[in-house]
């Protein structure tokens, strides 16, 4: 969501919004939302962490109705929600181009959880964008048919579209580090990686030192009885 100060500025700004110019941008903010639930279910095959799978499924959701938002908006203004603006087809490119990077053989299990997750997060920026742009609009339009459309959906969709971004990647970064760590934990033959053989060394080291003072005390302790033996010897010789 956009920032308090820039919000109590737009409404200090007019601006005269051009009609067609509009259109060809909620043609393209459509083809966004329509990428982005194809993204969603392709990350959905391939994420396996149990709360990303959750929040996914509830994004896709509302993913949907943004759609069916969008597709009122330009039915309400006069537009057609199944003619394509260029830079709509340019935004469709986009999400094809993302679809085809996801899932490879190449990448682990990991790895492509988290690849899938940082298409979401590429995807989801251009969106919360769009969005901001138009409650932007929403907040300077001098025209009031084009507010009154607007308005309502820009105020709810705005504040699921920060959530859709600021979780995500928040999320990802957790699981980056996580993926980070890993290299900590036993592999599966049971050998543990440099942290667990630093931890270990200490207990080895003690028992080679318990066992290299045994012979050491058994020498001292045959020294001492010698030593004693001798000496009632030269008492007896006297």
């Amino acid at each position: 969501m956009a920032e308090f100060t820039e919000i109590v500025k737009d409404y200090f700004t007019n601006a005269q919004v051009s009609k067609s110019a509009l259109m060809d941008l909620l043609s393209e903010f459509l083809a966004v939302e329509q990428g982005g639930q194809q993204l969603y279910e392709k990350a959905l095959e391939l994420v396996f962490d149990s709360e990303v799978k959750s929040k996914f499924r509830e994004f896709l959701k509302q993913t949907m109705t943004h759609q069916k938002v969008l597709t009122e908006i330009i039915n309400k203004l006069g537009g057609n929600p199944r003619s394509q603006s260029h830079t709509a087809k340019i935004a469709s490119q986009k999400a094809e181009a993302l679809l085809r990077t996801m899932g490879d053989s190449g990448l682990s299990r990991d790895q492509n959880q988290l690849n899938a997750m940082e298409n979401i997060v590429l995807a989801e920026t251009k969106d919360h964008a769009d969005w901001e742009l138009l409650g932007k609009i929403t907040r300077q339009t001098t025209d009031n048919r084009l507010r009154e459309v607007l308005a309502p959906a820009a105020k709810t969709v705005e504040q699921e579209e920060d959530e859709h971004l600021n979780w995500t990647r928040k999320k990802l970064g957790e699981l980056q580090m996580a993926a980070l760590n890993q290299n900590r934990k036993p592999d599966a033959a049971g050998n543990g990686h440099d942290s667990e053989r630093q931890t270990a060394r200490p207990a080895s080291v003690a028992k080679r030192t318990k066992a290299s003072t045994k012979p050491q005390m058994k020498r001292k302790s045959g020294t001492a009885n010698s030593k004693a033996r001798n000496g009632r010897g030269n008492r007896l010789s006297h």
